[in-house]
């Protein structure tokens, strides 16, 4: 499902996972760091409190696969095989009280071209719902998500985007992931003068 955000889109997307399962994997990764296996992010006390890194875990080799073979099978049903090779996948815990910058995941990618996401397990009331911001001729426009459990959001790598403070009475899970355009898609872009390509609706050429 599509969401506009002035002149550019996100969508929604619903996993078939256990998603009680996969927030708990995501706890015991930052509560046992020495058992995760995929490193892409720094330990959170080795990083100013201040960073949207402090906030960030690194998962279970398990944790990993299972949300690569999700999220690849959303970008496959809406790009075809192929298209896009995952960058990184990580852990996102907030503390009641707590709250994530104003950020974006534009540094990782290859020419500038990917999509980024973020996946709910659990939806505690009132935790912060994922805000994306955008400015256009000096205007900035926020627009507000809903978060459910199991909802999947993908978006462009370049949308600013923060949530609000967690004024729950427990820790807000989610995990993020950055996606890369492989060489296909990237000479798919390249040839499409019309922009029809989806790909387009996410980064705002429509």
């Amino acid at each position: 499902m599509f969401k506009l955000i002035n002149g550019i889109y996100y969508s929604e997307h619903d996993l078939d996972l256990d998603h009680d399962v996969i927030k708990q994997e995501v706890i015991n990764s930052r509560d046992n760091p020495e058992e995760s296996s995929h490193f892409s992010r720094p330990h959170q006390y080795d990083v100013d409190m201040q960073h949207t890194f402090y906030e960030d875990t690194n998962l279970y080799d398990k944790t990993f696969a299972t949300m690569q073979k999700a999220v690849d099978r959303v970008l496959y049903n809406a790009f075809g095989p192929d298209r896009f090779e995952v960058e990184e996948i990580w852990g996102h815990i907030i503390p009641p009280g707590e709250q994530t910058m104003v950020h974006n995941h534009s540094y990782p990618f290859r020419d500038g071209l990917g999509l980024s996401w973020v996946y709910y397990p659990h939806a505690p009331k009132n935790s912060g719902d994922l805000h994306f911001m955008v400015n256009v001729d000096g205007n900035t426009t926020f627009t507000q998500t809903t978060m459910k459990k199991g909802k999947l959001f993908l978006f462009s790598n370049y949308i600013m985007h923060f949530t609000p403070r967690n004024a729950s009475k427990v820790d807000r899970v989610s995990i993020s992931g950055n996606y890369y355009a492989t060489e296909t898609l990237r000479n798919e872009l390249a040839i499409d003068e019309e922009f029809k390509h989806p790909y387009w609706k996410y980064s705002g050429r429509i």
